[in-house]
């Protein structure tokens, strides 16, 4: 496995061979450093490691970015928002919540360069009831007001953003 700096890539290792590629996935697969479910599975780790070199993450930033829900790569809220507003197309974005307790609702607006409006993407209690997921356990009781901005920021950012997300939703989703 070659340890120079790949000059193609933007950081990294720059893994030239699938050989390489399963060497550091079993290396990623038998360390703490990555999340329980690519533990013990190198070609996962691999696979995580392509698919965020496609969207333009480093090694360590794709097995920590990705993750697959329900047989299906995703890719977490907070890398989501990194890549957009990395991109040279993104003009701006903007979340807040707004009103409280029932009224509460999560605003994304994503405004893509050249395009005459914004995209606006908001998700309330009320949305979250309807799908089943308020008072859900985990982080929907613990982090009500985050769950709900990352539903917003994802409908927004892949509605705004496809080119750049490559089609993936949000794992929060």
């Amino acid at each position: 496995m070659s340890t120079a700096l790949s000059t193609t890539q933007p950081r990294g290792l720059a893994l030239q061979t699938i050989s390489e590629a399963m060497t550091f996935g079993k290396m990623l697969a038998e360390s703490s450093f990555v999340p329980k479910d690519f533990r013990g599975k190198p070609a996962d780790c691999v696979l995580a490691v392509q698919h965020g070199a496609e969207l333009g993450l480093g090694p360590m930033q794709s097995v920590q970015s990705i993750a697959v829900v329900n047989g299906r790569p995703s890719i977490y809220g907070d890398a989501a928002i990194a890549l957009a507003k990395g991109s040279p197309v993104c003009e701006y974005i903007s979340e807040r919540i707004e009103g409280d307790g029932d009224q509460m609702a999560a605003v994304c607006e994503a405004k893509r360069r050249g395009d005459p409006q914004p995209t606006v993407s908001t998700f309330s209690v009320a949305d979250a009831k309807k799908a089943g997921l308020w008072g859900k356990s985990g982080p929907w009781q613990q982090y009500p007001r985050r769950m709900l901005q990352m539903r917003a920021r994802g409908f927004a950012l892949r509605d705004a953003f496809p080119d750049v997300l490559r089609g993936l939703v949000t794992a929060e989703e």
